[in-house]
């Protein structure tokens, strides 16, 4: 056989190529393999030519490869498989030292047809691309920004209760302020803080009083609809943000929390305790000049129900009326 100075050029190419060359015919016998495929093969060239593709490499997906090359063939033209789709078609180890959890060599696969002088397929053409470097970085990556987004997460919580803390809820009742102001959406803020926590504290201890306050945060949240969303504000004081709800209802609804919360025994060491609510709720008005000021206005009413004696429910609106 009398081998062209093309030939040996093209050869010489295709061998120097840092890129995986398999070429085969219409039933899948070998007929070239490159430097690249018989480097990480770990496979001579001469063990691989005129054997079947699936017989040299048994574990390829045979039933998947099959339509993929039918495909080429009666349709003419390319098709490609990213890494991200299939991880590796060839299970080739890699050469790179930190992989985490990394196996073989990540690959694009590219499939060619080869066709004759009439435009029919003889061949087809198997392109192997490294992409185990991108794929690890994409990975870190990926992994940076999962760490990020968690902490971040994280970072809209109360430590001690689970509950979202105040940088959440102001977050949130910023959104809910400008949604009210656009689309009309009432919502409600009801502030209420836990009467006497000092002398929990202070008899007890503060372990205790992280005990309470884990306490009513689970048993406020018991009541909650999936609308509402509780929040720490600061130390024993917590907030409810309460879109859409009737004042009526909402008085109910508060009045519920604090029964509850003043039914509730808490456990510690051997000792129960037992605490009340003073609560008191703001309406959001179209002639608010921001959320600050419904939260100020609970606020009011909050130490309004500490001054008429706690354990008890006060809104804002009620002690205008009476003002």
């Amino acid at each position: 056989m009398v081998v062209s100075i093309d030939d040996l050029i093209s050869r010489a190419i295709i061998d120097s190529l840092n890129t995986g060359i398999v070429v085969i015919d219409p039933s899948y016998n070998v007929l070239l393999y490159n430097s690249f495929m018989a480097k990480y093969s770990e496979m001579q060239k001469e063990e691989v030519l005129g054997r079947n593709l699936f017989d040299v490499f048994p574990y390829l997906p045979k039933g998947w490869l099959e339509l993929k090359f039918k495909s080429v063939q009666i349709l003419k033209g390319y098709s490609f498989i990213s890494w991200k789709q299939r991880a590796y078609l060839f299970k080739f180890s890699h050469n790179r030292p930190i992989t985490g959890d990394v196996d073989y060599m990540f690959q694009d696969c590219t499939f060619l047809p080869i066709l004759d002088e009439n435009a029919q397929v003889t061949s087809i053409c198997i392109i192997v691309q490294d992409m185990t470097d991108i794929a690890i970085s994409q990975k870190m990556i990926d992994e940076v920004l999962d760490a990020n987004k968690m902490l971040k997460q994280l970072s809209y919580y109360d430590g001690l209760t689970g509950i979202y803390n105040r940088l959440y809820i102001e977050k949130l009742l910023e959104k809910e302020f400008e949604k009210a102001k656009i689309n009309g959406i009432q919502f409600s803020v009801v502030m209420f803080d836990l009467d006497h926590f000092k002398r929990v504290n202070d008899t007890y201890g503060h372990l205790a009083g992280d005990d309470v306050l884990r306490s009513v945060a689970k048993t406020v949240g018991n009541h909650l609809r999936q609308t509402d969303v509780l929040g720490r504000y600061g130390g024993e004081e917590f907030l409810i943000v309460v879109p859409d709800m009737h004042q009526g209802e909402l008085m109910m609804f508060c009045q519920q929390i604090r029964a509850s919360v003043e039914e509730t025994t808490i456990q510690y060491e051997g000792v129960e305790i037992r605490v009340t609510l003073s609560i008191g709720i703001a309406a959001y008005r179209e002639d608010m000049r921001d959320y600050l000021q419904v939260v100020h206005e609970a606020d009011i009413a909050l130490y309004q129900s500490k001054k008429l004696g706690r354990n008890r429910v006060t809104t804002y609106a009620s002690i205008e009326t009476v003002a």
